[in-house]
């Protein structure tokens, strides 16, 4: 039986396809975008998040840890990054839960187990289970053993993608799966790796073999202030999406919601500043001028 990494199972979903739906979030992504909001689903194993904010001093953790990596300053207990190896032992610990322990070994049964329990909430509202992550298809056979699961077992299944996966994953995907929602983030191949760490070749790739599948495809984009919303990149969109007769495209405009997740994992963020309203209605402009028509979302 397959297993791999989670870090979420988000239960009546509303963002992630249509009707009620729960979303399994895998861990593990081939992109290191600099926009992440969730850096914790990268690394394909489990990572301690510590919430500084959230400390009492109690001081629990620093009995619990194996490895001498908490460390004490000023009455808070933080931790020592090169000592400390993720095992969660601080985490049960913690009474004030400012540490968490984001990723676990689940199997394919145990994840359908979880699946299963809204089902009527599928049927009744059209809705079914998102595969996201992360990125999803990096989960190997583990992904597409779920993926094969929820399908033989009736539910409608979408999956949340960026579309670097290796050319044979990605088209039994689509042969199994009902929709896509797949990330186009810059179309320029130096630009796309300059900004999450690996060119498009592969991306373009699977974006054809999804858009030509007879699949439902939606086309999302990540908008970042002067990174990726130039009139130049919106029109390079227009015109691939042309060959498809696509017109429709949902942008996500960025935030910051993420910020304390990259403080709690000892991270830098690298991102600043979001839209002012005017600001992003200048932006839709530039669809608009390119025939694409942008929906938020």
């Amino acid at each position: 039986m397959s297993q791999g990494m989670i870090y979420n199972i988000q239960r009546m979903s509303i963002h992630d396809g249509p009707g009620l739906r729960t979303t399994v979030f895998l861990k593990g992504c081939p992109l290191s975008c600099l926009w992440c909001s969730n850096p914790e689903s990268q690394k394909a194993t489990p990572q301690m998040l510590l919430f500084a904010d959230l400390c009492i001093g109690c001081g629990a953790c620093a009995q619990a840890c194996p490895n001498g990596a908490v460390v004490e300053k000023d009455g808070k207990f933080g931790r020592d990054l090169e000592k400390c190896t993720n095992c969660g032992e601080c985490v049960d610990s913690c009474p004030s839960k400012a540490r968490e322990l984001s990723g676990k070994t689940m199997t394919v049964d145990e994840v359908m187990e979880v699946v299963r329990k809204d089902s009527l909430f599928y049927e009744n509202s059209g809705g079914g289970v998102t595969f996201g992550g992360g990125e999803p298809t990096a989960g190997g056979q583990f992904f597409l053993d779920m993926v094969r699961a929820a399908k033989d077992e009736g539910y409608h299944v979408t999956v949340d993608t960026c579309g670097y996966c290796p050319e044979e994953r990605f088209d039994k995907a689509i042969e199994l799966a009902d929709l896509f929602l797949f990330d186009c983030k810059h179309m320029d191949p130096e630009r796309h790796k300059a900004l999450t760490g690996v060119d498009n070749g592969i991306i373009l790739r699977n974006m054809r073999a999804a858009l030509t599948s007879g699949k439902e495809v939606r086309i999302r984009m990540p908008l970042m202030p002067n990174l990726n919303d130039s009139d130049e990149n919106i029109a390079a969109m227009a015109d691939f999406f042309k060959e498809f007769g696509r017109n429709e495209i949902e942008i996500m405009p960025c935030h910051a919601f993420g910020r304390n997740k990259y403080a709690a994992l000892g991270w830098q963020y690298r991102m600043s500043g979001e839209y002012e309203p005017e600001q992003l209605e200048a932006v839709r402009q530039r669809f608009v001028d390119h025939g694409l028509k942008s929906v938020i979302v």
